[in-house]
C-alpha cells in the first residue's frame, strides 16, 4: 500500500497502523511548548543545547509540516522505526535534545552530525535535518558521511521511511 500524498493523511494512516498493532500514539506537543520552541535565540547553561534549540526553531520555522506531525503526535516508535519527541522525557520516548545532546558531547565526537539534527532512526540509518541546507536526510548509523536520500520537504522525508515499515 502506497502512502498517500500528504503529511496529514500519512498521519492518519500511520495512526491507524499504529493503532491496528496496539503501538502507543504520543499525544501532540503542548501548543505552549511549541511556542516557547518557535521563540528562537535562548540561553541555558549549556551552549549545546542553546544550538540544539536554535536548530529545532530554524527547523519548525523552514518545515511547517514538521509542525504538523508534532501537533499531531510528539514522536512515535513503529516497527523498529523512531521519530524522536520534542517534550516527552526519556525514556519513555526517545527526546531529540537529550539523543542530540548525546551525539554532540561524548568522548566521540562525529564531524557528520555536529551541525545537523538527529530526529529519529531506525535499525540501520539516522534521520537528520540540516538546517543550513534545510534538508532532511536518511544516513547510515555506522558511517554517517553515507547518505542514502536527501529531502527538502518533510512529506516527502516520511512518506520514504514509512514505505520502509510497511
Amino acid at each position: 500500500m502506497k502512502m498517500k500524498s500528504n503529511v496529514t493523511d500519512m498521519l492518519i494512516e500511520l495512526r491507524k497502523m499504529m493503532t491496528d498493532l496496539e503501538y502507543p500514539i504520543e499525544k501532540p506537543i503542548n501548543a505552549s511548548f511549541l511556542d516557547s520552541l518557535t521563540k528562537g535565540r535562548r540561553k541555558t547553561a549549556s551552549p549545546i543545547l542553546d544550538q540544539i534549540g536554535n536548530e529545532t526553531c530554524l527547523l519548525l520555522v523552514n518545515q511547517p509540516d514538521y509542525t504538523t506531525f508534532i501537533e499531531t503526535m510528539d514522536g512515535f516508535e513503529y516497527n523498529g522505526l523512531i521519530m524522536f519527541s520534542l517534550s516527552i522525557p526519556e525514556p519513555i520516548v526517545k527526546n531529540l535534545f537529550i539523543m542530540n545532546e548525546f551525539y554532540r558531547n561524548n568522548d566521540y565526537l562525529d564531524s557528520e552530525l555536529q551541525g545537523r539534527l538527529v530526529i529519529g532512526e531506525d535499525g540501520m540509518s539516522l534521520f537528520t535535518y540540516d538546517t543550513k541546507m534545510n534538508l532532511f536526510q536518511i544516513r547510515d548509523n555506522a558511517s554517517t558521511e553515507s547518505i542514502y536520500g536527501s529531502f527538502d520537504n518533510f512529506n516527502d522525508f516520511l512518506s520514504e521511511i514509512l514505505d520502509s515499515v510497511k
